[in-house]
């Protein structure tokens, strides 16, 4: 049997780096244990070494890759071994493509959804088991793309749409488990990920982005973690965030105008009303 840690326990994919990693410098701070897990052995042993030296008695990693069930289940079953408990779990992974739907592969709208969303479901399902002997939080983290559709992401919106509808569903079918499920809606954070799709950004994309403005990875992993201690289940980073959560349905024919505008400037053709 495995000895269950006097500490908490979080676990957190996509923890090597953006989001993942700043959530794990939080909750050190507040005395949790972490455990980050992410596909790259190599890239997780230099963020563990490059963590607070005081801290390193309380953090694990484990490399394996979200979108393989078998994998999320090994890597479930070894921190039960190791640790006994998850108090939080964090499905911070993900990985985003920009393009207009006529120039992208269908192996990237396979890899996105396969990580982005199945990435989220497979960890889930593996961790449900240790959670429900004593509860604990869930907090998927979507993004400010699965309120509103943006050209431009048809390959990685639809997969955050779909962790959005996870965690409404999960909220109520988890609640009288002791499980309190949150779901962060980030928008554009300086982390490498970012740095990466830049550049790829049709122009309709980068102007419609660009509307929600940038933070840094540490202030949202702050954020989410203060809201979702409240109990809150929206978790919006940003005042821009809690708007759009707010008010999508409201603003999205106004932003669908705005879209079809620039992409008809940009291809020299007359807009459709």
């Amino acid at each position: 049997m495995p000895t269950t840690s006097r500490l908490k326990v979080a676990v957190i994919s996509g923890g090597s780096s953006g989001i993942g990693l700043a959530c794990a410098r939080v909750l050190l701070q507040r005395g949790h244990r972490v455990v980050l897990l992410a596909r790259d052995a190599d890239r997780l042993a230099r963020t563990a070494a490059a963590l607070d030296p005081a801290q390193a008695g309380r953090v694990d990693v484990l490399a394996f890759d979200v979108a393989e069930a078998g994998g999320a289940q090994e890597a479930i079953a070894k921190v039960e071994a190791r640790h006994g408990r998850i108090d939080w779990l964090i499905t911070a992974a993900g990985i985003v493509e920009p393009g207009l739907f006529r120039d992208l592969d269908l192996a990237d709208h396979r890899a996105q959804m396969e990580i982005n969303y199945f990435g989220t479901l497979h960890l889930i399902r593996a961790a449900l088991p240790v959670m429900r002997r004593h509860g604990g939080r869930i907090t998927l983290v979507s993004s400010g793309a699965a309120f509103i559709g943006i050209a431009g992401y048809s390959g990685y919106a639809p997969g955050k749409f779909a962790v959005r509808a996870l965690a409404e569903i999960l909220r109520v079918e988890l609640a009288c488990e002791g499980i309190s499920v949150s779901v962060a809606f980030p928008p554009d954070t300086e982390t490498p990920q970012l740095d990466g799709e830049r550049p790829k950004r049709p122009l309709v994309t980068r102007l419609v982005s660009e509307q929600g403005g940038v933070m840094t990875a540490q202030r949202v992993a702050e954020s989410m973690i203060a809201q979702a201690e409240r109990g809150a289940f929206v978790l919006a980073p940003s005042r821009t965030i809690a708007l759009l959560a707010r008010f999508h349905s409201l603003y999205r024919p106004v932003l669908a105008w705005q879209q079809r505008r620039i992409l008809a400037r940009d291809s020299g053709r007359r807009p459709e009303s």
